[in-house]
């Protein structure tokens, strides 16, 4: 039999052991013409063939990972067909030489084939392929028994004990041989040629000494199948089962399983009608017996592991291993009523998730389950994973009590982040909606009760969310009303932005020099005929959280550019500020929608800026910031809105295409009011001047603000010491106002042309 193996150049070493191979293969036929008596000359043939066919193959061919096992499987059952055929009437002690060696031969074959078959099933719930084999081959170790029997090939104790030797070895590769091929439909031809080297084996030995035609036959068929088999299987072994795959693979070893009844039906409908006493055959029976309750002790188990992984992946979340719902609802119907649910919800996970990708995201959640695990344990208590970012903790006590807890939980995922490579600088944190078992007296084990106590923990998460960071909210009559006030302010504002019902204000920048605008900030305002006037803090809030942004965004943007156009803003050469969220950006076509614009009004670009925040900038080479370098390009001038708070990092400032810095408000406070806060804001302002970039001071209330803005060079400022945002019709009036300079004599009467 040979190896097989890939064509490929034979290396030195290939090319001696092949030859050495093939001057033994010479050495083993000289000797049929100088070894006393008659040879079976055709066995002989056949097993110096195949030595030979193993050393070419060693020659040609490429050797793999498990060449070496093939090429000795094939050496060693030739150098057994040479051996047994040089000398087939020598006995070793009571047993026939040719039975023993022949027995011997068909070990290399069943080791490799017992490779394949443990690899097959590694790793898998099934039951091992292994038992199969077993229980194949007991099946026909039964039939040959008493096939060998009945053609009168018994004999001797010895030569008996021989024969159910080969017939065991034969067997077994046999069979070995069928399980491989039902587990790997691919290999069916290895399977049938290996099924035929080992039938064919059992008749060489147990004829060759007294019918050496059939032995002849038998050998030339084994040397065959042999060389097909070992070829055509695979050089690194064979791939595991999985998907589609293991299914269909199940279905092909309940049809093999069915193989060896037949088999087994056979044997007895020959024992009744022509019964014989023979201690063996029973034993092999027996054998069959013991490997089918293996076999199905086997399948049971398997059952028992794929039930248990199963079940657990139906109640179990597969990224955190926390319980899902379905484990949360049967947790809220226990018999415990004394009991508490705090919803949880991860802040800080798009920042990951943007900058680092999912992966990261993925991995901090694992780490902030697990903080969680590890005080919930503590507490006795419970923990599911609800959604993308919400983990759910039922604890024990009324939500008063659970209140400390909840602040545990949210002071533990903090720490998550540092255990994530590259998230330390990501700050995480959570809020969190508490509600107790049973609200209002309700039967605790209705179902309609525990989804109503989710419902009302979320909707104390949402009061949190409105709180902010590590805020915990209990759910109360007070959060309930807060709650429908904002569903129907999220409902209202998606009907108000569908019909152009948020209007648009511009508050003017003014030139601290000069007193003349030099620009308007849109700002969108909405008063709604039900809720009446809704602040933009309260109601932009209210657009991200039901993703209304976009649309909010694009409407603000058409719209203010409309009305300025018509104004005559853009006409005088004064520009437009425009906000665009990060949710904006990262829309498809968003830089489309600005050139339309540009293009549909005939505005100089330059005169529009886009208003971004600082979060914008952190991920290099981000969508978002690829889009803000395709925005400059057409022209747009981009500022950095709420300068000074937040993320703040010079660093970005020279890489890119940012031209107007605006101060928050919370630095212009402080340059009357904190004593440091005229240092820093002088800073930044000769930072920007330094870099080429102008700078926007906002929330300028005072005329000593304003003094100390021009005194430290800052050129524009914008807030309620020149106007409040002001309506469309009124932008004429805010063009041709010159706002008052003190020492800057004249201004006052100045209007514009």
């Amino acid at each position: 039999m040979a190896a097989p193996l890939a064509p490929t150049r034979p290396t030195a070493g290939r090319v001696v052991g092949g030859l050495a191979l093939l001057a033994l293969a010479a050495v083993l036929a000289h000797l049929t013409t100088v070894v006393p008596g008659t040879p079976r000359t055709a066995v002989v043939v056949v097993g110096v063939a195949s030595i030979a066919a193993t050393a070419v193959s060693l020659i040609v061919l490429h050797r793999g990972r498990n060449s070496a096992k093939y090429l000795a499987a094939g050496v060693l059952w030739g150098l057994g067909a040479v051996v047994a055929g040089l000398l087939p009437d020598l006995d070793v002690g009571p047993f026939p030489l040719s039975h023993v060696v022949f027995a011997l031969g068909e070990l290399g074959a069943l080791a490799v084939l017992l490779q394949l078959l443990v690899r097959a099933r590694a790793g898998s719930d099934d039951p091992p392929l292994v038992v199969d084999a077993l229980m194949l081959g007991s099946a026909l170790i039964t039939l040959g028994w008493d096939a060998f029997a009945r053609t009168g090939h018994s004999g001797t104790g010895g030569e008996n004990a021989a024969t159910l030797l080969v017939v065991v070895a034969a067997s077994l590769v046999a069979g070995s041989a069928v399980a491989l091929g039902v587990e790997q439909p691919r290999l069916r031809v290895s399977a049938t040629g290996l099924t035929v080297n080992g039938v064919a084996t059992a008749v060489v030995a147990v004829c060759l000494p007294h019918e050496p035609v059939v032995a002849g036959v038998a050998a030339a068929l084994a040397m065959a199948g042999g060389i097909v088999g070992l070829l055509t299987l695979p050089r690194d072994g064979v791939v595991r089962h999985g998907g589609a795959d293991a299914e269909r693979a199940a279905r092909r070893l309940e049809v093999a399983s069915l193989i060896p009844g037949p088999i087994l039906l056979v044997d007895i409908l020959l024992l009744v009608v022509f019964p014989r006493a023979d201690p063996v055959l029973f034993a092999t029976f027996i054998t069959v017996l013991v490997t089918f309750t293996i076999r199905h002790a086997a399948t049971a188990r398997s059952i028992d592991r794929t039930t248990a992984h199963l079940k657990f992946l139906a109640l179990h979340d597969a990224l955190t291993g926390l319980g899902n719902r379905t484990l949360l609802e049967r947790a809220l119907t226990g018999p415990d009523h004394d009991q508490s649910l705090v919803l949880l919800e991860l802040l800080g996970l798009d920042d990951v998730n943007d900058v680092l990708g999912v992966s990261a995201g993925d991995a901090l959640i694992r780490a902030a389950a697990e903080e969680v695990l590890l005080v919930v344990g503590g507490l006795e208590g419970s923990a599911y994973r609800t959604g993308g970012d919400q983990i759910a903790v039922v604890l024990r006590g009324d939500p008063a009590h659970c209140l400390r807890h909840a602040e545990s939980l949210i002071a533990a995922i903090t720490t998550a982040p540092a255990k994530v490579a590259g998230a330390g600088r990501f700050p995480l944190t959570a809020v969190a909606g508490i509600a107790g078992r049973a609200p209002d007296g309700t039967d605790p084990d209705a179902v309609g009760d525990v989804m109503a106590s989710f419902v009302q923990a979320d909707i104390a998460l949402r009061d949190a969310k409105h709180l902010g960071g590590g805020a915990v909210s209990v759910y109360s009559g007070t959060v309930a009303v807060e709650h429908a006030r904002r569903s129907l302010m999220r409902e209202r504002l998606a009907l108000a932005v569908a019909e152009g019902g948020v209007d648009v204000h511009y508050q003017p920048v003014v030139s601290f020099t000069t007193g003349r605008v030099d620009k308007f900030e849109a700002l969108a305002r909405w008063e709604d005929p039900v809720l009446g006037r809704i602040s933009p803090v309260e109601f932009i809030a209210i657009a991200e959280e039901s993703n209304l942004v976009v649309a909010l965004g694009e409407h603000v943007l058409r719209h203010a550019v409309q009305w300025a156009y018509e104004a005559g803003v853009f006409s005088v050469g004064v520009g437009l500020a425009v906000n665009v969220s990060v949710v904006q950006l990262q829309s498809p076509g968003f830089a489309d929608i600005v050139r339309e614009i540009l293009d549909q009004y005939r505005i100089a670009p330059h005169l529009l800026t886009l208003e971004l925040t600082e979060s914008v900038f952190l991920d290099e080479d981000s969508p978002a910031e690829r889009v803000v370098t395709e925005l400059a390009g057409l022209g747009c001038q981009i500022a950095i809105d709420d300068f000074g708070t937040g993320y703040s990092a010079f660093g970005y400032l020279g890489r890119l295409p940012v031209h107007v810095l605006k101060i928050d408000r919370s630095l212009t406070q402080s340059l009357t009011d904190d004593v440091n806060g005229q240092s820093v804001v002088t800073c930044v302002v000769d930072l920007a001047n330094r870099l080429g970039l102008s700078v926007v001071v906002e929330g300028v209330e005072t005329q000593q603000q304003a003094d100390i803005c021009r005194f430290i060079s800052a050129p524009l400022g914008q807030g309620w010491l020149y106007s409040p945002a002001v309506p469309r019709e009124l932008l004429g009036e805010q063009l041709a106002h010159v706002y008052p300079v003190p020492g800057v004599l004249g201004l006052e009467d100045e209007t514009r042309v």
